[in-house]
């Protein structure tokens, strides 16, 4: 009993369905989706990563301490004559055999160009992080919708498909009965039954890719829930079909908004402020540099005698740049190289976006057709199959007639709701390529 309830509990789990609009779905990715995660925190790294560059501008501080056992003494060498002796070098041994050392450092930049263009650097390389965020919700945006509009087409096509089965089973047994009293051929039952087997493998091959379709979108959002996802929306043409015919306009609109070509162009100024970054090594540095020490040396660890002389300095340093093996030369070069494969990606992806954009708007008008087009099918299909039906009922017209109207008519609603969904796709990847489209 236990296991029949684990089983049958099991069961309704699995039966049991989510209902989710287009904007939860696009909200739920917002906060699960695990590749916009990880960009998310990128952003924060880089942020890091600016931070640390800055550090190389503050004050350098640190403490030292040091102690040391001497087993001999340590041992200077003086001329013999200081020493008291006639050899011309002398050893001396000197110093405790205890030896304590403490000493406090400071080392402040005072001019470090390349360490300041370094940060500008860094702080353009924070701005390209954030519009790879964008480019990304963007993406991510585009690919939901389509799968979600994907899971409203499967789900109408199978209605659909499910209402055809009605009709032809009730068909099936109408020219059973019909056979069965003489008055229809064995060809009418062979063919009713092979529609109904046919339609039956359609819809069994549709609620597969819908529960695959729900998989990858499920995937997309970050979900982990092992219930069904229901869509709510419908496929209606809600928005306006004629704001994006002229193909100069959508250029502009994607020349301003598009989120890889702002990246693009990012990605140029980091080159050319990591070739200034270059350039600066070839400049002097000055650093403030400041040290206070503690010494003390003694045979014995009797602290309390101890003298503890101490020695403090403030200076300047500069450090000029001579002569480095070329290295800085040859990264001047790689530089130059970056901003110019940099450059051209720029002009190619510039071409690449006016191709898109024609392309889509060409496809754009071209389904709007197709739409038109179905939808006067879809009626004439209805005028059809209600005309086909009288006659049936004053037994004008046979079974075989009216079948293949009612597959004509459901033929016909599922090649219009394929125009819608085409429709719908192409507007998303319309607002997505002109940077539009946000999650």
């Amino acid at each position: 009993m236990l296991v029949l309830l684990l089983l049958f509990s099991g069961k309704a789990l699995h039966a049991q369905k989510r209902d989710l609009s287009l904007a939860e779905a696009l909200a739920l990715a917002a906060k699960g989706n695990k590749e916009l995660q990880v960009q998310m925190l990128e952003e924060i790294r880089f942020q890091e990563i600016t931070r640390e560059t800055q550090s190389y501008l503050l004050p350098n501080i640190s403490a030292n301490a040091a102690y040391s056992r001497y087993f001999d003494r340590q041992v200077i060498f003086l001329p013999g004559s200081f020493a008291g002796t006639n050899k011309p070098v002398q050893e001396v041994a000197v110093g405790g055999k205890n030896a304590f050392n403490g000493f406090l450092s400071l080392s402040q930049p005072l001019f470090m160009e390349s360490v300041r263009r370094e940060k500008q650097a860094a702080l353009i390389n924070e701005r390209i992080q954030k519009e790879r965020t964008i480019d990304l919700q963007s993406q991510l945006a585009f690919q939901i919708s389509a799968s979600y509009f994907e899971l409203l087409l499967m789900n109408s096509q199978l209605s659909l498909q499910q209402q055809s089965l009605s009709r032809n089973i009730r068909a099936l047994i109408d020219t059973r009965a019909l056979f069965a009293q003489g008055r229809g051929l064995k060809v009418d039952t062979l063919r009713s039954y092979i529609a109904v087997e046919n339609l039956k493998s359609s819809i069994s091959y549709l609620k597969n890719n819908i529960e695959v379709s729900g998989i990858r979108l499920k995937r997309l959002m970050g979900l982990n829930e092992v219930s069904e996802i229901k869509p709510t929306d419908s496929l209606n043409i809600e928005h306006d079909q004629a704001g994006f015919y002229t193909l100069d306009q959508a250029l502009q609109t994607a020349a301003l908004n598009r989120h890889d070509i702002n990246l693009q162009k990012l990605s140029i100024e980091h080159g050319q402020k990591q070739l200034s970054v270059r350039k600066a090594e070839y400049l002097p540095q000055i650093s403030v540099v400041g040290q206070y020490q503690v010494q003390a040396q003694a045979d014995n660890l009797n602290f309390g005698n101890y003298s503890l002389p101490r020695t403090s300095f403030l200076g300047l340093q500069l450090t000029i740049p001579i002569f480095n093996g070329n290295r800085t030369n040859a990264q001047l070069n790689q530089a130059r190289i970056k901003v110019r494969q940099e450059k051209i990606r720029l002009s190619d992806l510039q071409e690449e976006m006016n191709a898109e954009l024609a392309a889509i708007i060409s496809r754009w008008k071209e389904a709007n057709a197709q739409l038109i087009v179905q939808k006067t099918t879809v009626e004439a299909a209805e005028l059809n199959y209600t005309m086909m039906n009288d006659r049936y009922k004053n037994g004008l017209s046979s079974r075989l007639e009216l079948t293949d109207a009612e597959l004509s008519l459901t033929q016909g609603k599922i090649n219009y709701l394929q125009a819608v969904y085409n429709l719908k796709v192409l507007y998303v990847e319309l607002q997505r390529s002109l940077g539009l489209l946000k999650l």
